[in-house]
């Protein structure tokens, strides 16, 4: 299956946005972006997900992100948005926020388990009152990663002549 992140469409993407995060509203800054999923056989996407980047202050932006029905969150799909987020040739980011509701369990260890990290409680916070952890991850975190995990290096066969 074949992902697609398609980034014009904002207004529409925004309005999937928020039937799909249950968010009260959007900055006016907000930029979404559409996930397609593509079967192997060309056929027409269907939208996956919305991934929205809002409040673009000091290099920083805070992240929502929703799936549609019957779809999960995947770890292709997480390094997408972070792709897109630290890219220089996209949003060109320094540092991510995402504000999750305490019971998105799912949510939140996915985002802890790629190197988000929790910065704080806070209290009633989203749209439907519940209170939020909110998580950051900064470029420096994912670049100090990349560069920590072992290269492995392929040497050619010999055939002992």
């Amino acid at each position: 299956m074949d992902t697609k992140f398609v980034l014009n469409n904002n207004a529409e993407h925004l309005n999937a946005a928020l039937d799909l995060t249950g968010s009260l509203g959007f900055m006016g800054d907000a930029r979404a972006v559409g996930i397609y999923r593509h079967d192997s056989d060309g056929g027409t996407g269907k939208l996956a997900a919305v991934v929205v980047f809002e409040c673009f202050r000091g290099g920083r932006a805070e992240l929502h992100f929703g799936n549609t029905e019957g779809h999960r969150l995947t770890l292709n799909t997480l390094q997408g948005i972070i792709m897109l987020a630290f890219h220089p040739k996209a949003f060109n980011l320094d540092r991510l926020l995402a504000r999750i509701p305490v019971w998105n369990t799912m949510s939140l260890s996915a985002l802890i388990r790629i190197g988000f990290e929790v910065e704080y409680r806070d209290r009633a916070s989203t749209g439907q009152g519940s209170d939020a952890i909110v998580l950051s991850l900064d470029r420096e975190a994912i670049i100090s990663k990349a560069s920590a995990e072992p290269q492995t290096e392929t040497k050619p066969e010999t055939s002992g002549e």
